[in-house]
């Protein structure tokens, strides 16, 4: 195990949230633009900070094993960094909690639903007693069938991150309809009247948006392929048995999404690049790499926004 230091912990509490909320920074004011004619900050906000806290928490969470582990010498060491990343969770979500109260009440449901398997992702959820708080709410003559049925399921801790598929999937989803739902939300503007804003779409947008987070997601789980093979972690790429048949598929998926947006030339940009990176990228690649391809939106998105404000549109 390789040992803590300051610079790989505010590394990996603070600034690698930081670096993963800039696509909700460019995707939520790109949506926010085209739905508006505006930027409005309280979605922006939500969606910046809500991704903060979702990665910087769980990546607390795992400092605090590891640095736990060591000895009293190394944890006094740790103790004033721990009590920054704290503070600094603590300021985004006082953040959140005033871009919600200023939003309409839907607003802060939306942003529930969208971020609760998030921050729920490697929780272990007991559905027996989940099952009983459910019972309430359902008829006598169903209990027993609910105890018949549950009784040989729910024996152990249920973990989202354990079902096959779903963190690709799941982050997909949040990352494309959750963003829109949480922007035309606080905006309160019917999406189908929207600001014209040429060549975007709001329908093309989303899509392209859960995709292009979706494959990421799956690249990342090609270059832990080995690891997760071996600890039996059920992604995409061990689900297809190799990386090879994955990289075909995202190839495919992403030439798709580029054929069905033609009209749309930063979304064929950002598909292109995006299939060039399913290639470059390996196991062996450095992780700092893989930001390129977590970025393959963002980067076109800005050059629209660059373009826009040059007037070369």
């Amino acid at each position: 195990m390789a040992t803590p230091t300051a610079s790989s912990f505010v590394g990996s509490v603070i600034l690698q949230p930081i670096i993963v909320a800039i696509t909700s920074v460019v995707l939520s004011s790109l949506l926010s633009y085209e739905i508006a004619g505006q930027l409005d900050w309280r979605p922006i906000t939500i969606c910046v900070t809500c991704d903060i806290i979702a990665v910087g928490v769980d990546h607390l969470k795992d400092q605090e094993v590891v640095i736990g582990a060591r000895d009293a010498v190394v944890i006094k060491r740790f103790t004033p960094l721990f009590h920054l990343a704290r503070i600094f969770l603590a300021l985004n979500a006082l953040l959140l909690v005033i871009a919600l109260c200023r939003s309409p009440p839907e607003t802060a449901v939306v942003t529930a639903v969208f971020t609760a398997p998030a921050f729920l992702w490697a929780t272990p959820l007991d559905l027996q007693q989940i099952g009983a708080v459910l019972k309430r709410f359902i008829r006598a003559k169903h209990d027993q069938e609910e105890v018949e049925y549950g009784s040989s399921m729910f024996n152990e801790p249920f973990i989202i991150k354990r079902v096959p598929g779903m963190k690709a999937i799941f982050d997909g989803i949040i990352r494309g309809c959750g963003t829109f739902f949480v922007v035309h939300s606080a905006l309160q503007l019917s999406w189908q009247s929207a600001n014209n804003a040429p060549p975007w779409t709001i329908i093309e947008t989303i899509i392209w948006s859960t995709v292009n987070r979706t494959c990421h997601c799956i690249m990342t789980d090609v270059r832990d392929y080995d690891e997760d093979e071996k600890t039996g972690v059920p992604t995409i790429p061990v689900l297809l048995e190799s990386p090879l048949k994955t990289r075909i598929v995202l190839t495919v998926v992403q030439a798709a999404v580029m054929i069905a947006f033609l009209s749309n030339p930063f979304i064929v940009g950002g598909s292109c690049f995006a299939i060039a990176l399913v290639w470059i990228l390996g196991k062996d690649s450095p992780k700092v790499y893989f930001r390129l391809s977590l970025h393959s939106q963002s980067i076109f998105i800005a050059m629209y926004a660059v373009m826009f404000a040059l007037d070369l549109l």
